[in-house]
């Protein structure tokens, strides 16, 4: 009885007399049957809904013309989604749903307007409480007891009549703002559905956007120019569901997009009965979605991309783009798919006015990629990294060079996708090149305020271009594009790995970074010289250079090259395997590598003499006439400022006659003029430039002719006398077997060593007695040879041979006095008053 009397007060309103009804309607008619909103029965709350649905009716009858407000509305509305809420979500059992919506539409229609919260929550609640049913044809084993009762027949009616509710409250949410803007309000809670794991859900979903837009298409009055400004933000979700696994989400995909350009062409200015050739080609397309096979629709979507390329405007296109990065990630793989094909197509077609935002293009794709698990839309994501490269090159390399150090994962995919076209990575390996070449590798600092001494810290873009070129390397595709670079390619890396050699990363290397919301977590195994020397081995391997790189592994010539110690070892490693396994390529790297010898980084230079001071150890040098090319640059180099560089240009030198024997009399002027240079260096701390001045003089006169060594044999031995004075403890225990006694060389062996002090005066006196035990005819040599060291610029020196002849004479039998010739003696001890030290002095006196 209550049901029927609620129900009456509807029909009542609906019918009453227009001049009457407003003043009724709250004070008897609402009043009586709002008490009873909160009842669980399910009967009456269809009475409600209906009786409020009517009500809503009877007022929009009458005030169609007349401003009234109806202060109950929010509070009615509220009520309807209660009950909506209400509503079991895993079945449609009762028709709730269908005549709450049928009652929302009514109201609607109604002043004062819905708030924009107000509207989202109704809408929400809407959508939710009908997209989220089960299929209709779900068995009824999974519906619960209570949907048993209902015929399959009942059921489809509940769900079109629900399915037919949703669509008029929709339309007439939409007539009161048909812009636009009213537009993108109803389609922002529908849209989430679109990509939903369901395929019922997504079916729902548009089927639902393709009425409302051919309603809004139908109902379009344009009287001013107006930018449909949304377009290209829903053209970006509906595109990629023309691939859909469900083929009526697929049909209906094309529709929404077939209404959308027509609704654009209607804002453009073209009549209602007008008709688009690129447009209409959608109705082709259509037909073509029924296909499964995926060839056909990612061709498809390609077409469809053209055509939606055509008619959409530029300042719609950037929307467009960014709605298809969020489609990489979408829950259907063919969907993502196609996101990336339509992103790809309409990059190739339009990209190219794209440019101020190609690094917030490439900075999306970053955090796509990390989202990303579909390795075919990588594929293609690495591709749309291609194409705006091919248009915006030099943007693209200043964005990705700006990432923060070390590169993610996701940075060196981009990197490496710029790999895969030949040309393209020849240009960008070029401009790399070229900047990496000028700019400085690093800059001293101090290390602390309280540590004195500089810190060599790299810089950071020659960092990060060392890390692209390795990266880029790393895709098999580049190889075209490294053999033809390869000579430049390997001169500027091995320079940057001689600028690297104990130089630190920066403190704060991750803040170079411009583009990165978070910084990215230091590498431990990341430091400045393991990428340069890393980007080397990357480069040999190829070039399919590897004869080369298997030596270099199984001589630990790479982590040589890092080590400062052994640096230069490493760097004479890997020259040595270029030169045995790579000789035809060495004419252009040392060509390349020439100019680098003037740089005012001595690391840099010493780095490239040490290659080219082993390329001289092989014969290959003259093969490939480069011996006039290195032979010049390594008499520059005797002059360097550097010591290192200068040791090693004599090396090189000396090299010359082991390498290319035949050469030494060609070039015995040169050769023989930079040893005598290195023999008489002044700037020579450790000797290491004497040192390998004597070792290439001795290579060089095994095949000097006798003219060219008789002309100098004096002047030779002239320079080499004074390095015979230097004897130390190590040269005398190798040296003491030659001697003949084994009395001294058992003394030697046991006395002369480094990390034992040595009481000299006794060592002398016990050498004396030995000497004249064993070797009593060789007496008036040794006395005669030594007091020649009476002459000695060193004190310690002339102390030394003055103790040594007083020892001898003191130990010295009067039978071999005639041994020796007292007179030289003499003459020799006088000659030592005039400039002795008091040590010396003493020495004299006790020789007396």
């Amino acid at each position: 009885m209550k049901s029927t009397l609620i129900l009456c007060y509807g029909y009542v309103a609906l019918h009453a007399p227009e001049d009457q009804i407003l003043s009724r309607i709250d004070s008897d008619i609402l009043r009586s049957i709002s008490k009873h909103f909160n009842t669980k029965d399910l009967t009456m709350k269809l009475s409600l809904i209906q009786s409020v649905g009517l009500i809503a009716k009877a007022i929009s009858t009458v005030v169609r013309n007349q401003g009234y407000m109806f202060v109950r509305k929010q509070e009615l509305m509220g009520v309807m989604m209660d009950f909506i809420k209400a509503e079991p979500t895993d079945a449609m059992r009762t028709p709730v749903r269908h005549l709450v919506m049928t009652t929302c539409a009514n109201l609607i229609n109604l002043e004062p307007a819905l708030t924009e919260n107000e509207n989202f929550e109704m809408l929400r609640t809407c959508l939710n409480g009908v997209y989220g049913l089960p299929p209709v044809n779900t068995p009824d084993k999974d519906r619960g007891k209570d949907e048993e009762a209902l015929e399959p027949q009942q059921r489809e009616v509940l769900y079109k009549d629900t399915f037919n509710a949703l669509q008029e409250l929709l339309r007439n949410i939409l007539a009161r703002d048909l812009s636009p803007d009213g537009l993108q309000t109803v389609f922002k809670h529908i849209e989430e559905w679109l990509s939903s794991g369901q395929d019922h859900e997504r079916e729902r979903a548009m089927n639902t956007t393709a009425h409302i837009l051919e309603f809004y298409f139908n109902n379009l009055h344009v009287k001013n120019m107006v930018t449909f400004h949304n377009l290209g933000s829903l053209l970006g979700r509906l595109a990629p569901r023309c691939t859909d696994p469900n083929p009526l989400v697929r049909r209906a995909a094309i529709d929404c997009i077939y209404t959308l350009l027509y609704i654009q062409l209607r804002y453009e200015g073209f009549s209602l009965d007008y008709k688009d050739d690129s447009v209409e080609r959608l109705i082709t397309l259509r037909e073509s979605m029924d296909n499964p096979d995926h060839s056909v629709l990612y061709k498809t979507c390609s077409e469809l991309a053209k055509i939606i390329s055509k008619r959409l405007p530029q300042q719609q296109l950037n929307t467009l783009i960014f709605m298809l990065f969020e489609g990489l990630v979408d829950s259907q793989s063919n969907c993502s798919r196609a996101s990336s094909v339509l992103l790809n197509t309409l990059l190739k077609s339009r990209g190219a006015g794209l440019q101020d935002l190609v690094s917030e293009m490439l900075e999306v794709l970053h955090i796509r990629l990390q989202m990303i698990s579909e390795e075919q839309v990588k594929v293609s994501v690495a591709q749309s990294i291609l194409i705006l490269a091919t248009q915006h090159l030099q943007t693209v390399i200043n964005t990705l060079i700006s990432y923060p150090l070390p590169f993610d994962s996701w940075s060196c995919e981009m990197w490496i996708a710029l790999g895969a076209d030949s040309k393209l990575a020849s240009q960008i390996m070029e401009m790399l090149m070229e900047k990496l070449n000028v700019m400085a590798p690093y800059v001293d600092k101090k290390e602390s305020m309280m540590r004195a001494g500089l810190t060599k810290v790299a810089t950071s873009h020659p960092l990060a271009m060392t890390c692209a070129l390795k990266e880029m390397m790393l895709n098999g595709q580049s190889q075209e594009a490294v053999v033809s670079l390869f000579p430049q390619l390997f001169s500027s890396l091995l320079v940057r790995l001689g600028s690297s050699v104990g130089v630190t990363l920066p403190k704060d290397i991750n803040s170079f970074g411009t583009n990165r919301k978070s910084p990215t977590k230091l590498s431990a195994g990341f430091d400045v010289c393991g990428v340069a020397v890393e980007a080397l081995r990357i480069l040999l391997a190829r070039a399919q250079l590897d004869d080369v790189v298997k030596p270099l592994d199984q001589e630990g010539a790479w982590d040589k090259m890092k080590d400062p110690q052994q640096h230069i070892t490493g760097v004479t490693l890997l020259a040595r395997a270029m030169a045995r396994h790579a000789g035809p390529r060495l004419p252009a790297i040392v060509e390349c590598l020439c100019p680098c010898l003037n740089n005012i980084y001595e690391c840099q230079r010493v780095t490239i003499t040490a290659f080219f001071s082993e390329l001289l150890n092989h014969h290959v040098v003259t093969e490939l006439m480069m011996m006039d090319v290195l032979m010049n640059n390594m008499m520059e180099r005797i002059s360097d400022p550097c010591c290192t560089v200068r040791m090693l240009a004599v090396r090189g030198l000396g090299n010359i006659a082991v390498g290319s024997p035949e050469k030494v009399n060609k070039y015995a002027k040169e050769l023989l003029a930079a040893m005598s240079s290195g023999m008489e260096e002044k700037d020579d701390p450790g000797k290491h430039i004497t040192l390998e001045a004597m070792s290439g003089l001795s290579k060089v006169l095994l095949y000097l002719d006798k003219k060219n060594v008789q002309l100098l044999v004096v002047y030779i031995f002239m320079k080499i006398k004074p390095f015979l004075e230097s004897a130390c403890k190590y040269a005398m225990r190798v040296c003491a077997p030659v001697v003949g006694s084994e009395l001294i060389t058992t003394m030697f062996q046991n006395h002369l060593h480094e990390d034992k002090s040595l009481h000299y005066g006794e060592f002398i006196n016990d050498l004396t007695k030995y000497i004249i035990q064993d070797f009593p005819g060789m007496l008036n040599f040794y006395h005669i040879t030594v007091i020649q060291f009476f002459k000695s610029n060193w004190a310690e020196v002339r102390a030394g041979a003055a103790m040594f002849i007083g020892f001898l004479l003191g130990n010295l039998p009067e039978e071999l006095f005639s041994h020796i010739n007292m007179g030289s003696v003499t003459k020799g001890r006088l000659s030592c008053f005039s400039s002795s030290t008091p040590s010396e002095l003493g020495v004299l006196e006790r020789l007396l």
